[in-house]
């Protein structure tokens, strides 16, 4: 999987990603997690077609929707709340767009929280109050 996050200001364009996936074998999934990522995803899977197996919203699920409205048919989103994203994908999945909607406005708040405050912190500590986990202590770098 190639993602697309920015390395010293260079962000791979979406007609390059393209080229990738339809001349190297195992290229074929894309992260995009760039600005404006709904609009080169759309790019990306009009260059690259079939070549473009997976292309994912990549930004912790805080642009899921539109991502998903412009071709992706995935997601890396955080891992605090699988329960809450899945119903949100297979709605969108199915062309129930306003339900999709309903769901993504309800898990907003965790989405942006996680994302953008808390991390894998938050992930950790749903687990530890689900009994998943039992310490949600952050280990050292």
């Amino acid at each position: 999987m190639v993602q697309d996050a920015p390395a010293a200001g260079t962000v791979l364009s979406a007609p390059f990603l393209a080229r990738m996936a339809r001349e190297i074998e195992y290229v074929a999934y894309f992260k995009i997690e760039t600005a404006g990522a709904a609009a080169k995803l759309r790019e990306l899977i009009a260059l690259g077609g079939e070549a473009v197996e997976g292309p994912w919203d990549g930004e912790e699920a805080i642009t899921l929707l539109p991502d998903l409205d412009a071709g992706a048919t995935g997601a890396m989103t955080g891992g605090a709340y699988p329960d809450g994203i899945r119903p949100i994908i297979e709605a969108h999945r199915a062309g129930h767009r306003a339900l999709a909607f309903g769901l993504y406005q309800r898990w907003l708040p965790l989405i942006n929280y996680e994302n953008r405050q808390a991390g894998l912190l938050a992930a950790k500590a749903l687990m530890k109050e689900g009994g998943v986990i039992a310490c949600e202590a952050p280990r050292y770098p």
